[in-house]
């Protein structure tokens, strides 16, 4: 029993709540599974910390709500650990997920956003990537933002272990699970200790100071946590299309968690409020100003439930769960008065599911049912008239619920034979009803090599804020905006050829229709509209491998070719779509404690050059965003009596990468003589420069 506990620290507390009761599937060999990690890495051994890493970094909980080892898994799956976080001093969930092989993060300083494969439409804001934290659902109603920076509730002092789960998985989840799911599992109390604090320095991030408790074992325990971050910013001598001197590079941000369970029962309550300026003045703000444009998030998580072993068969867990959400900004306009909008979000759900073993360690069914009632709200007016009307404040209102039942069939007939089946049937009351099925065949040797056939089906409708959300000044009224749909196939060889080594490669091909862009209205060029344009297809190759020994070292690398297109006039265009890389890579290595004391570690991570978007006035083509390597290092220092230190310096180079920009960025100018309105385009915005950064901590 310790040694199944092993790797499902963090999972007991609140997100997998199944996992906690239920039987480890068939393809886990508990023989096979690392020795049970000591409660502090202070007092084990490298091999101990060593092994506790590989176990984290082999069981994923996200991909199918259960337990499963990477090679049953039906999705392509890298583990981010808690030792390789720390090593190489990742200061949020999207550092973490960067360097994975396949992704890519680019902050266009008004969102950290995800691209996976290529896919990463400009303006979104992570709709189209479900993120969990311990299985609760992060992405809101209203306009289903998803923070991975500082922009959540989760600190990463906090996480365990990140799950980056590519591809659809609606089978289960439903809508958002669309290019993937980065599921975040948190620290358990045994492995947290009872007080602790860390305070960084960031010359550009600012100053981040996190503290937490823990008390109780593995079955009954409490743990809080809270954050406090003030950003210093950048100063930018100029932008293309909108000015020299920019500042306004701002943000101030503050979470807290309080995580709690017994026997069997769970709780967690989690909250953030963030505040975030843009120097690039965006939605045609006044650039000569100090803040020209400033954004609010305020996100408040409930979720309980309980799980309960029926017989040795059959686990039944329930939650509920509540998500209220409220996005604000205010924009300082040009000869005018400030223009304000709000959104608000309130979700309110239930699901009930169950996992029943009809052959033991042979064949086994998870089923479920889930239904949540959705509150929204949007609201746009110029400060000073806020009275709802044609002429004056945009008030939007809308209300829907979503009902879904899905399940979900896995076996293992042979030791060499795996398979999985199932589908979900989701109805939303206002958009659209959809069915997505997934299938899985597995032919391997145990836990050495394999191979993996994938077909999956996805959805995700319009949010709130894309299908109803206009204020007349930035945007125009949608119209019949439908689902975006999803169809993946995949083939993934896995192998582990010697102890410590890890190696996967696949193939892959992703068909998605009707996504939903932001374009120039054409009734009105100077307004952006929400539209179902788009299809994009991407194919291509990924591979990746880890690395770690018993000496101390730890390395890994990886990389994906991705060949995006896109469908113009019935015809599929290849190395055109804007903000999609053909290809990404990235590589570190870290050493054992150097001196008996620090890790020395340093990674590069590559994004290829990216197509930006064409002239708006003339459709002429800009230059493209170039490709872009961040070289980043750090010092890590694990304990000397309490304290632990990390040092460290992310992209080195001191390039900055220059983004593709989203059409919010764009300025519109009109003549008063002729009344001609104009736009100036603004295809591409400056990244971070170099930032230099000191953590300190102190556990007891």
């Amino acid at each position: 029993m310790k040694l199944v506990v092993a790797v499902s620290l963090g999972l007991f507390a609140a997100g997998a709540p199944l996992a906690r009761a239920e039987e480890p599937p068939a393809a886990v060999d508990v023989a096979d599974l690392p020795p049970l990690p000591a409660t502090s890495e202070e007092t084990t051994t490298t091999a101990t910390v060593l092994a506790a890493s590989s176990a984290e970094e082999d069981v994923v909980v996200g991909a199918a709500k259960r337990e499963q080892s990477l090679g049953n898994v039906a999705s392509a799956v890298t583990v981010v650990s808690s030792d390789r976080i720390k090593r190489f001093g990742y200061r949020t969930v999207g550092e973490a997920v960067s360097a994975v092989a396949g992704t890519y993060l680019e902050d266009d300083r008004i969102v950290p956003s995800l691209g996976i494969r290529g896919m990463n439409v400009l303006g979104d804001f992570n709709t189209r990537i479900l993120v969990l934290v311990d299985g609760a659902t992060v992405n809101e109603a209203w306009g289903s933002f998803a923070g991975v920076g500082f922009d959540t509730f989760v600190s990463i002092d906090d996480v365990l272990r990140i799950e980056v789960i590519r591809g659809p998985v609606s089978s289960l989840y439903g809508a958002n699970a669309f290019f993937g799911i980065i599921n975040i599992v948190t620290r358990n109390a045994t492995e947290t200790p009872r007080a602790w604090g860390r305070v960084s320095v960031n010359s550009i991030s600012g100053v981040v100071s996190t503290a937490g408790f823990a008390a109780g074992d593995l079955h009954r325990q409490v743990r809080g946590t809270a954050q406090a971050v003030g950003r210093f910013g950048e100063t930018f001598d100029n932008v293309d299309g909108i000015g020299p001197k920019l500042a306004g590079d701002g943000a101030a941000q503050y979470n807290a968690s309080l995580v709690g369970s017994y026997d069997g029962s769970f709780l967690q309550l989690r909250a953030f409020r963030q505040r975030r300026d843009s120097p690039f003045a965006p939605y045609n703000s006044d650039p000569t100003v100090a803040t020209p444009y400033s954004q609010y998030n305020t996100l408040l998580l409930v979720e309980g439930g309980h799980t309960r072993e029926v017989s040795k068969r059959l686990t039944v867990a329930v939650r509920g769960y509540a998500n209220v959400y409220r996005f604000s900004d205010h924009i300082i306009q040009i000869g005018a008065a400030p223009f304000d909008d709000i959104g608000d979000g309130r979700r309110y759900g239930a699901e009930l599911r169950g996992r029943y073993e009809l052959v033991a360690d042979k064949l086994g069914v998870t089923a479920g049912t889930e239904a949540n009632y959705n509150q929204t709200n949007s609201n746009a007016y110029t400060e000073g008239d806020q009275a709802c009307g044609p002429m004056h404040a945009a008030c939007i209102p809308k209300n829907f619920d979503i009902e879904g039942v899905y399940a979900e069939a896995d076996g293992q007939p042979t030791p060499w034979l795996g398979f999985t089946a199932g589908a979900r049937y989701d109805r939303n009351s206002v958009i659209d009803t959809r069915v997505s099925p997934r299938a899985a065949l597995f032919l391997a040797k145990r836990e050495r090599y394999g191979l993996k056939l994938l077909y999956a089906e996805g959805f995700r409708n319009p949010s709130a804020y894309e299908a109803f959300f206009y204020d007349n000044t930035s945007f125009s009224q949608p119209v019949n905006l439908k689902a975006e749909t999803i169809r993946s196939y995949e083939a993934v060889l896995w192998a582990k050829p010697f102890p410590g080594l890890s190696t996967r490669f696949s193939g892959f091909y992703w068909d998605a229709r009707g996504i939903v862009e932001q374009l120039p209205d054409p009734a009105n060029p100077a307004l952006l509209q929400f539209k179902n344009v788009g299809r994009f297809v991407t194919t291509g190759v990924e591979v990746e491998g880890s690395y770690r020994n018993t000496s101390g070292w730890y390395a890994f690398g990886g990389g994906a070719f991705s060949h995006v297109g896109t469908e113009e006039a019935g015809v599929l265009r290849f190395g055109s779509v804007p903000n999609a890389p053909a290809l990404t890579a990235s590589g570190g290595i870290s050493t054992p404690k150097l001196f008996g004391h620090a890790h020395l570690s340093t990674e590069a991570v590559y994004i290829g050059s990216r197509p930006t978007r064409p002239d708006t006035d003339t459709g002429a083509a800009f230059p493209d965003s170039p490709g872009w390597v961040s070289w980043n290092w750090a010092l890590y220092v694990p304990n000397v009596k309490g304290f632990d230190i990390t040092a460290g310096v992310r992209n080195l180079l001191g390039t900055r990468d220059l983004l593709p920009a989203p059409g919010d960025y764009d300025r519109t100018n009109t003549d008063p003589a002729t009344m001609t309105t104009t736009t100036t385009t603004v295809a591409r915005v400056p990244g971070e420069g170099r930032e230099i950064y000191v953590k300190a901590g102190y556990s007891y």
